[in-house]
């Protein structure tokens, strides 16, 4: 609600008049409740700025930070994907690790739990002289170890079931392959 009130210096005069109007703080009616309750509705029409109004305008923006320079590309891989440091190739492949040690004519452990189908990176340190061993498995064949190295094999997810590697002095271990169930010794 807003009052004006004029004020007249007599009545006759060569005086100017002057109005002034106050505007009397409102409160908005509390919210509905209930089921039956609606939300009132405002209806805000945008006016013309003045000159003397201060008003904030929308700023239409370029993409390119203040005092900065513009992008050349846009879009692309995410930062450390395929377009990242290392490039394509750079992923490794799940294998789980096997490590045989053959001394004296033995091969330990004797069994390895290994689980289905995963890559297996089987390594073998020769401990005494060196080590030709032949691998049962699928893509297994023979490795040689020179005295007092480690040899490694990769061979390809395996199916359950057990495969036998063996020395040519007689010492033996088996991979165990099993679906599900945890791996080691």
């Amino acid at each position: 609600m807003a009052v004006v009130a004029l004020i007249a210096t007599g009545c006759g005069s060569d005086d100017t008049t002057s109005a002034t109007v106050v505007q009397e703080p409102t409160t908005a009616p509390a919210p509905a409740t209930g089921p039956d309750a609606t939300v009132p509705t405002t209806t805000v029409t945008p006016t013309t700025p003045t000159s003397t109004s201060t008003s904030t305008n929308p700023t239409a923006t370029t993409g390119v930070p203040p005092g900065g320079v513009k992008p050349t590309t846009t879009g692309g891989a995410p930062a450390g994907g395929e377009q990242g440091e290392g490039g394509a190739g750079d992923e490794e492949a799940v294998r789980v690790p096997v490590t045989l040690t053959a001394a004296g004519g033995t091969l330990s452990p004797t069994v390895v739990t290994i689980p289905a189908f995963l890559a297996v990176e089987l390594r073998v340190s020769a401990k005494d002289g060196a080590e030709k061993l032949t691998i049962s498995a699928p893509g297994g064949g023979t490795l040689s170890v020179a005295a007092g190295k480690t040899a490694t094999k990769r061979l390809a997810g395996l199916k359950p079931g057990d495969y036998s590697v063996s020395t040519a002095g007689g010492g033996k271990a088996t991979l165990h392959v099993v679906s599900g169930g945890n791996p080691g010794p």
